[in-house]
């Protein structure tokens, strides 16, 4: 049961950090049909490309990606900052990609403006 809640939980931080993304890009970007997409381009194969989209040296995806993985990853591991090892770093690292991998695959769940 505990790794279906932890699944769950993981899912549940990827849609966030992808919301909290595509909220940045919306508003640095205006609100485009392909945000998602474009978006997830410029994360992919590294996410500094987020850096050149934005224009904003690294502010959105340290913010509004990394530092919410990391977060995440400590407060389910019950790790504060001082403590932070490198398989905290390693491990938000990798749920970054799986982010990113995440918002290429479901544009549509992202793009919610078209809605309106």
């Amino acid at each position: 049961m505990a790794k279906k809640d932890e699944k769950r939980a993981r899912h549940a931080i990827i849609v966030d950090m992808n919301d909290f993304l595509m909220d940045y890009a919306a508003g640095k970007l205006g609100q485009q049909a392909n945000l998602a997409q474009q978006v997830a381009a410029a994360g992919q194969p590294d996410l500094t490309g987020l850096d050149d989209l934005f224009k904003d040296e690294g502010v959105g995806r340290r913010t509004k990606y990394e530092e919410v993985a990391t977060g995440f990853l400590r407060d389910k591991d019950n790790v504060n900052a001082v403590e932070e090892s490198n398989d905290v770093k390693a491990a938000s690292t990798e749920l970054t990609k799986e982010a990113i991998a995440y918002l290429g695959s479901h544009p549509n769940e992202f793009n919610k403006w078209e809605e309106a």
